[in-house]
């Protein structure tokens, strides 16, 4: 099936790379540039150096690929303009037709009669020659050979049963929001009401009752807008209170003891805050502060869901286990987990904590400050995050001096931080005096250093740390809330709202300046509103315990002749030449292409150039050339490759240096691609402070894809399922306007299918059988699309009949005041997609299922079991309390594995499935055996969905199960979010995922799985 993608007649900005493919074509034919391409090592290893080529291209005088309209875009790669789609095919042909005969010159030139075909295939080395073990250098070793025995599987219960002590618990979070469906009609009152009563003059009533009428005629009116405003970003502004409310829940629970004071005063704080941006008797311009030039808005900033998230101590809201609708009693619930930060280190920071790494931000001389404002992609986004800091900080830390211990803490309760901001900061940071603003900030954070404000994170981190691990039930709670439309959003003379043709303010700009008019307030308080929905915020507390249920098994790898290409990408420094030496070349062992590239030219080429389009130009270069080269190489094969991709990497893990995050997304894009013929996978080594562990995990990670077979210690002595096909897909915008009334999009899909297989011994084996990407309009890519279709077809073909087909949640996390396209709002999961998938196979089995992830408190760190789970729906739909029973989820997978003596949560992936939707298309009655009911069949399908974990554990030894195996394909890791990076016009984004995938249709590549 061919895909169809309309052109930029939808409102889409049209491409045409035609120039700057002229200029690589150019470059490679005319310049006759050097050899990219070298053998060295009698023969056995090809250096490949792309870089010259790249900087070259990078360098000439190229046409926009957007032309003039670079603006009008949001994300722009692949919505081709006019003939500039089949120019783009020959332009990449030739392109392989000249770097050709450069790989075939650096052949001919170690012998003049190997054929680079026959060279390419002698490059190879069998798999299994790779097994030993694993030392303090990197190599290609790893024990494949050997047996990994004793992995165990326990089953856990809501249920007490023989267990006093539970294992884990987590804190549930539900909101729950009623009349959803009665809002439009309350608003239409609220203004026909404010005419009545604002205007005196009927002429005047009469226009505007004529204006409101037309505006419940328009499609995109402001009322519209404003109803979208509240659909799209109210369930953020509750979920932040129910930040709040969940530290007056905790304070309420732990009752008496000497340190709750600093979490009582942190609350208060976080109220006196809200109160202060919330004032209704100060104007906008009250709030309004400046530096370096540019005007901070704090009343719009505070607004926000986001607002208190640099806190130190604050809760989490992680992951949407359920989202349910009661149509019945119009009442909507959404579900969550909740935890606590609790002044962790900062990620890509050394392992500073929280508070410290924020304070740096208040001192213009430090290399934090100068370092972030260097790389700060806008200048306004880091002067926000700077007075932000300020404002929050000043907020909540600035107090009287502790570290005398004979005053009494509880003087921190009688602290004004509003009278003391609005006399010693407010006035400076509304001046014009720069280098007053400077002293100001590194005031502020010199005072909370001397005052000790550390000391009251420290008493609260403590407080909360210790409370948090006890074992005993606690109680529920509501808290009933009112989500509200200020009537500050109203316009107040008639002149106005005539000319403009609307009653409110902003809607027409930034849809996060109109957040300040949103409130949530206690249904108790005085309601001035213009509309108001009833909310229930619910916090609870769920136990686990053991059941004394546990399963043991075994794995080992599985796979016969594998002729393997390794590929090693590495700078040219000391610290890798000494790694590559002493690790995969020991002896001159290493076969295979490596490479290597100057640390200081890549980074000036992808970050300090100070020219936009010359950092474009190069990325997009540089990118094609590595695939094309890579499936030049790869086509010439006789039968697939595993092709394990090596990085050497020189930053650490809290300090990665950012031109390697630029080739980690290069190498996991081709990788992504490569697979669908071959076994591809990426893995980086830091080579500083490299040792065995970090060698053994890093290699473990490289060799997850490859087979692997399970058996059981006490296997089932009769089965229903031989096969079964696992369909994992994803998808990432790559072409989008600016303009949000413009609903056409372009995107590019990708997915993997996993296929498991019982043995004649009973033994399953898993395995990876391909890849697969294409771009689609979002009307194809949500109901017919094709490159998943054939592939459910090439696996029917291979006699597998039973599908679970995963994709992300299809939760909106909107309050559905502004009703779309039932189909559309579940994207991958919708109608037309499973029928497409279906096709008149009337023997298969397709179970849609999708996941999310909590997170959990391990009360038996020292004792617990690393690989927990519970598959008793009964049990399980007490998560989402869904009254239509539409959602189902039918597995929780629990890692219990102990990580650090300071993180105490552990991670739940929670698997659901959807019923009742799929009429005509899906028998629920299978669904039900598979997934849901009691039945031998649903045990295999979650035993081998729970093997698949295992196999993608990464780690030699200590084996448990992975809890996210999809971060490849889904979340923020995801190839497709790391294939994201700047276009040429400020604000526009390119998806390079996207565009090589049309790059591989180019050259005519066809997906094949044969490992």
């Amino acid at each position: 099936m061919a895909n169809e993608i309309r052109t930029d007649k939808q409102g889409l900005v049209a491409v045409d790379y035609t120039d700057l493919l002229d200029k690589i074509i150019t470059v490679l034919h005319n310049q006759n540039p050097e050899n990219p391409f070298k053998l060295v090592g009698e023969g056995k290893r090809l250096m490949i150096e792309l870089h010259s080529i790249a900087q070259l291209v990078a360098s000439a005088s190229i046409d926009n690929p957007l032309g003039n309209k670079t603006k009008a875009a949001k994300v722009a790669t692949v919505n081709f303009s006019g003939e500039s789609r089949e120019k783009f095919a020959e332009k990449i042909q030739q392109i392989r037709e000249q770097l050709t005969p450069y790989l075939s010159r650096a052949i001919s030139e170690q012998d003049q009669e190997l054929t680079l075909e026959t060279w390419v295939n002698s490059l190879t080395t069998e798999l299994k020659n790779l097994t030993g073990t694993i030392n303090q250098t990197i190599t290609l070793n790893y024990p494949f050979d050997k047996k990994i025995s004793e992995l165990q599987k326990t089953e856990l219960s809501f249920q007490q049963g023989n267990s006093t002590r539970p294992q884990l618990k987590f804190h549930k979070l539900k909101i729950t929001v009623e009349d959803g469906h009665q809002f439009r009609e309350q608003l239409k009152r609220s203004l026909e009401n404010y005419i009545k009563f604002q205007f005196s003059e009927e002429e005047e009533q009469r226009d505007l009752l004529d204006i409101l009428e037309d505006l419940e005629t328009y499609q995109t009116s402001d009322l519209d807008r404003l109803e979208e405003l509240l659909d799209q970003e109210a369930l953020g502004k509750l979920q932040r209170e129910a930040k709040v409310i969940y530290l007056e829940y905790l304070k309420e629970q732990i009752g008496e003891h000497q340190d709750l004071i600093y979490l009582e005063d942190l609350i208060r704080r976080l109220r006196l805050m809200e109160a202060y941006i919330n004032d209704e008797e100060k104007e906008d311009g009250h709030y309004e502060v400046n530096y370096e030039g540019i005007t901070v808005k704090y009343r719009d900033l505070f607004s926000r869901a986001d607002a208190f998230d640099m806190l130190p101590i604050w809760s989490i809201i992680e992951g949407c286990i359920g989202e349910t609708e009661d149509e019945k009693n119009d009442k909507q619930q959404f579900i969550f987990g909740l935890k606590l930060k609790l002044n962790g280190s900062v990620n890509n920071n050394g392992g500073k904590e929280v508070f410290p790494y924020y304070l740096d931000f208040l001192n213009p001389d430090s290399n934090k400050y100068k370092e972030e404002f260097e790389k700060a992609s806008k200048k306004e986004y880091f002067v926000e995050k700077v007075l932000k800091v300020a404002f929050l900080y000043y907020f909540v830390f600035a107090g009287n001096d502790l570290s005398d211990s004979n005053i009494d803490p509880k003087v921190e309760l009688e602290y004004d931080p509003i009278a003391n901001f609005e006399e010693k900061v407010l006035p400076i940071l509304q001046g014009d005096d720069q280098p007053a603003k400077y002293k100001i900030l590194k005031g502020i954070k010199r005072g909370l250093e001397q005052y000790q404000a550390n000391h009251k994170i420290s008493k609260l981190e403590n407080l909360l740390k210790t409370f948090i691990q006890r074992k005993h039930n606690l109680p529920a709670r509501n808290y009933p809330r009112h989500l509200n439309v200020k009537q500050g959003i109203l316009q107040r003379d008639y002149e106005s709202i005539n000319n403009n043709n609307s009653f409110f303010h902003t809607l027409q700009e930034n849809r996060k300046s109109a957040l300040k008019y949103i409130s949530i307030t206690n249904p108790n308080a005085g309601n001035n509103s213009l509309s108001t929905l009833a909310v229930n915020i619910n916090i609870s507390e769920v136990c686990y315990f053991p059941t004394g249920i546990e399963e043991q098994f075994e794995m080992k790898y599985h796979f016969g002749k594998v002729p393997t290409l390794p590929i090693l990408l590495t700078p040219k420094e000391k610290n890798c030449l000494e790694a590559y030496h002493t690790g995969l070349n020991q002896s001159q062992k290493f076969q295979g292409l490596i490479f290597s590239y100057d640390v200081k030219q890549l980074k000036q080429a992808t970050l300090e150039e100070t020219s936009i389009s010359k950092r474009y130009f190069y990325k997009v270069t540089f990118s094609l050339l590595v695939y094309v080269t890579l499936k030049i190489l790869l086509d010439l094969a006789a039968k697939p490759f595993f092709v394990p991709v090596i990085r050497f990497h020189l930053g650490s893990r809290q300090n990665p240096y950012p031109e390697e995050k630029f080739l980690k997304s290069v190498f996991s894009s081709v990788s992504h691609l490569l697979n669908e013929k071959h076994r591809c996978h990426t893995q980086g080594f830091r080579v500083k402070n490299i040792n065995m562990y970090r060698v053994g995990n890093g290699l473990a990670s490289l060799y997850s894809i490859l087979p692997k077979k399970f058996t059981f210690t006490n296997p089932r002595s009769d089965y229903q399922l031989d096969k079964l096909a696992l369909i994992i897909v994803s998808s990432r915008e790559s072409d989008r306007a600016r303009d949000q009334s413009i609903n056409y999009r372009i995107s590019n899909l990708v997915g993997e299918s996993i296929a498991f297989q019982r043995q004649a011994d009973q033994s399953i084996r898993i395995y990876s059988s391909g890849t697969f990407s294409d771009n689609y309009g979002n009307q194809q890519i949500y109901s017919s699309p094709s490159v998943v279709i054939d592939r459910v077809n090439d696996l029917y073909e291979q006699g597998f009949r039973h599908f679970l087909y995963l994709a992300k949640s299809p939760y909106s996390s909107t309050l559905k005041l502004t009703q779309t396209e039932e189909d559309e709002e579940r994207f991958f999961m919708s109608k037309a997609v499973i029928r497409s998938l279906k096709g008149d196979k009337e023997d298969i089995k397709i179970y849609p299922i999708f996941f999310d992830q909590y997170y959990a408190l391990n009360l038996d760190r020292d004792q617990a079991k690393s690989s927990l789970y519970i598959q008793d729906t009964s049990q399980l739909s007490s998560l989402t309390e869904d009254p239509s029973k539409k959602t189902i989820v039918f597995l929780n997978l629990f890692n219990g594995i102990k990580v650090g003596n300071d993180r105490y949560y552990n991670g739940v992936i929670s698997y659901a499935t959807l019923l009742d939707i799929y009429e005509n298309i899906l028998d629920d009655e299978d669904i039900r055996n598979g997934l849901i009911d009691d039945t031998p069949l649903k045990n295999e399908i979650l035993e081998f969905l729970t093997l698949f974990h295992f196999s993608r554990y990464e780690s030699p030894k200590n084996i448990s199960l992975k809890l996210d195996p999809y971060q490849n394909l889904i979340g923020d890791e995801s190839i497709g979010a790391l294939s994201v990076f700047d276009h040429l016009g400020e604000n526009v984004k390119f998806n390079s995922l996207a565009f090589l995938t049309e790059v591989k249709k180019a050259l005519n590549v066809k997906p094949e799985s044969n490992l």
